[in-house]
């Protein structure tokens, strides 16, 4: 007689493969429409989750600035405080996508913040605040633009000079000069905008030269903020541009990981039913028996 029941082959290599990708443990098992239900579903909300969120709904730790003179957690160059995020611990159940996390969290960890130095030059957009005067004279505007950055010598160094292709708040155009020594946020953060702050040289009303302060964000390359550590700044800042759809696009992303807890479970165990009260299935080649009427 033919065994109805799901060939499972080895639970441990289904559970661990389905761990890593949702519906790989039944694809190994051979159960290939289940394994399509559970990957196209599980992966589609994890997706949509992430879409919702801007991309950043998965972090593994949150970080807290440290006591210290250091504006900003990104801008701290001791070791960062970091705290779980106990979202995450259903986020790594859906595997492999939510495994950058990790990854990104040693990075942060075994990074030196060079806070006070610039490896290479920097071309990006801007968006901060010009600072002009001193004590009750300074005054501040919004400014936007493009920000050219350049090491004072080609090592590197914590002196730059560059440009500021600035639009001013009424909307006027303005090429500042940049001088002086620099800070940079941490090179690896979980914000697509990385902080920076410089002089930017003038001249007062008398014709001597003076320092303006600059402080703004510049472009973080992708691979430096997905899935990284984050502050509460950061957060604060999705809330206020996403809305409620950064909370429902984090909650996706926990749903996901949940179902493919089941699915995990059904990859090591089998189906929860049809255990010992299956009907016996006849062979191909066995004849049917044969009723004798009376």
């Amino acid at each position: 007689m033919k065994d109805p029941r799901v060939r499972l082959r080895n639970p441990v290599v289904a559970a661990l493969l389905a761990f890593a990708i949702p519906g790989a443990g039944h694809w190994y098992q051979r159960r290939r429409f289940k394994a399509t239900i559970y990957s196209v579903c599980i992966l589609t909300i994890f997706v949509w989750g992430m879409i919702l969120g801007g991309g950043q709904p998965v972090y593994s730790q949150l970080i807290y600035r440290s006591e210290g003179p250091a504006p900003t957690a990104q801008l701290q160059a001791s070791a960062p405080r970091m705290k779980f995020s106990f979202g995450y611990a259903a986020q790594v159940l859906v595997g492999a996508p939510a495994w950058p996390a990790l990854i990104q969290e040693m990075r942060i960890r075994n990074t030196d913040a060079k806070i006070k130095w610039i490896d290479g030059p920097i071309e990006s957009n801007f968006q901060g605040i010009l600072s002009r005067g001193f004590g009750g004279q300074k005054t501040s505007e919004i400014v936007t633009g493009t920000i050219e950055l350049i090491p004072a010598n080609e090592q590197g160094s914590s002196m730059v000079t560059g440009t500021l292709h600035a639009v001013l708040a009424d909307g006027s155009k303005q090429d500042l000069a940049l001088a002086g020594e620099i800070q940079l946020g941490r090179e690896v953060f979980g914000s697509p905008r990385r902080e920076v702050r410089c002089k930017v040289l003038g001249q007062d009303d008398d014709g001597s030269e003076v320092h303006f302060e600059l402080e703004g964000s510049v472009r973080r390359s992708f691979i430096d903020w997905f899935q990284a550590p984050r502050d509460t700044l950061e957060l604060d800042r999705l809330n206020g541009a996403l809305s409620q759809n950064f909370d429902i696009g984090s909650v996706f992303t926990w749903i996901a990981g949940l179902l493919n807890l089941l699915a995990i479970w059904d990859a090591a165990e089998g189906p929860a039913y049809g255990y010992g009260d299956e009907e016996q299935i006849p062979d191909d080649d066995e004849p049917s028996p044969v009723k004798i009427k009376d």
